[in-house]
């Protein structure tokens, strides 16, 4: 390309859908890892059955019915969760893609426009 404004044009263009696309993708990321904390979360709130904090003692029975049901609660949130971190790690999974080409485009556009400045340059001392 001869004209260098329409080249820095490019550049800034390409710059802005760069920033644009990596912050949507930093985005996602952040939502897949909120997902992934709160599974974790979960898993360690899960109470056990056997008895074993109360020393060996008889365990209420409504105090099993309670963990039985908390327990059915864990198990459907860790579902949904599942689901949502499925759905948000597709989402990442394409996103990266058109991330990467922007930030590719904008990188080969910087040294192009470098690349034609240095020549300028260069014609000027000549």
């Amino acid at each position: 390309m001869k004209d260098p404004k329409a080249l820095a044009r490019l550049q800034a263009i390409a710059a802005l859908k760069k920033d644009a696309e990596l912050a949507r993708l930093a985005e996602v990321a952040q939502s897949r890892n909120r997902l992934k904390a709160s599974l974790d979360a979960l898993r360690r709130t899960e109470a056990p059955l056997d008895g074993s904090e109360s020393g060996g003692q008889p365990v209420d029975p409504a105090m099993v019915g309670a963990r039985l049901a908390h327990l059915r609660w864990v198990e459907a949130q860790q579902r949904l969760l599942n689901q949502k971190l499925a759905m948000v790690t597709a989402d990442y999974l394409r996103q990266k893609p058109t991330a990467a080409r922007a930030f590719g485009r904008a990188t080969v556009l910087e040294q192009l426009v470098e690349r034609q400045a240095e020549d300028l340059r260069r014609r000027g001392r000549k």
